[in-house]
């Protein structure tokens, strides 16, 4: 594997997003299945906004870890 510094971060990117829908995937509520359009609608902003939230958490800890290890060379 060739030292692609372009695919090591499209790698990074693709995997906090993909850990964000898995960890979103458990948020979800199952239990009601009576569900109108407007309650899924409404679970899936929900949903939306937790990959979201857990997306940028996950991002900024990165690019926070980047700069430590940037300062300490």
């Amino acid at each position: 594997m060739t030292n692609n510094k372009a695919f090591r971060v499209f790698l990074i990117l693709f995997c906090i997003f993909l850990l964000s829908v898995i960890f979103t995937a458990f948020d979800l509520p199952f239990s009601d299945t009576n569900s109108t359009p407007f309650d899924l609608g409404y679970v899936a902003g929900v949903t939306f906004k937790n990959r979201f939230k857990i997306l940028v958490s996950v991002s900024l800890c990165y690019l926070v870890y980047r700069k430590l290890k940037t300062v300490r060379e």
